[in-house]
């Protein structure tokens, strides 16, 4: 067999791998309740998130325990009948929930060192959602943008790269959904890695979020943002625009910066 075979075939080996919905350990089937635990995803991000939201994924890998319990927050949301579920908040709270634990078995299982390499594939991998088979990209524009239509969750949402909008330490939770999004908003649009304004310049320096998004912050980025902003730290309306390059090396705590 050629060289040339050989790559083919194991190109196809692996997209057929990634075809296929990563199923939950038994031990965690057995282990899981037949409702999301955010209580317990609520420990494990206060335990392995730090104050500028990097993660601690050795210390996770390290700990039998608490892989044991990332994988049984993965049966849980595999089973979710989120139907069942009682209000738009409390499946948009899911969905969120859902989407950043995926990211961190995906990351553990993995070990990647960004998350953007080999065509973004880390966000390609199928996984169970709710029973039904999705990767993270699907979750993300088919499944929370255009159902709950809340500009909010980019900030909410992470990817497990540096230029993400930080991970809470807090999991989300139905009751105070709104308060929780809108504490991560007002983050992001405070702080350089969101919105960085040169006055001298003119110009606000934006992340790529707002430029890929563009339409979700309506009417437009810098009145969004401004929303977002105390009176004293407005954006002028008619400032320059210029978008930073997006950081995709991974949020990891043990990461050289």
């Amino acid at each position: 067999m050629n060289n040339r075979v050989w790559i083919l075939l194991s190109l196809l080996a692996i997209g057929r791998a990634h075809a296929e919905p990563v199923q939950p350990t038994p031990a965690a089937r057995k282990s899981a309740l037949d409702h999301f635990d955010a209580a317990l995803w609520d420990r494990l991000l206060k335990q392995f998130v730090d104050e500028n939201g990097r993660v601690d994924y050795a210390r996770l890998r390290a700990s039998k325990d608490d892989r044991a319990a990332l994988e049984t927050l993965y049966a849980e949301i595999a089973r979710q009948d989120v139907e069942r579920l009682p209000s738009k908040n409390a499946k948009e709270a899911f969905y969120i929930n859902a989407y950043n634990v995926i990211v961190w078995k995906g990351v553990v299982d993995e070990s990647p060192q960004s998350v953007d390499r080999d065509g973004f594939a880390f966000f390609k991998r199928q996984y169970l959602v709710g029973g039904r088979a999705r990767s993270l990209d699907d979750l993300e524009k088919r499944g929370i943008h255009p159902v709950f239509h809340d500009a909010r969750v980019h900030m909410a949402l992470n990817c497990a790269s540096t230029g993400c909008p930080p991970l809470a330490r807090e999991a989300l939770t139905p009751e105070r959904l709104d308060q929780q999004l809108d504490a991560a908003a007002r983050a992001f649009c405070n702080t350089p890695r969101g919105v960085r304004y040169d006055a001298a310049a003119k110009t606000v320096f934006l992340s790529m979020l707002f430029h890929w998004y563009e339409t979700d912050f309506a009417p437009n980025p810098i009145a969004w943002i401004n929303a977002c902003r105390a009176k004293d730290a407005q954006i002028p309306s008619d400032s320059k625009v210029a978008y930073v390059e997006y950081d995709w090396r991974l949020n990891d705590k043990a990461a050289p910066r």
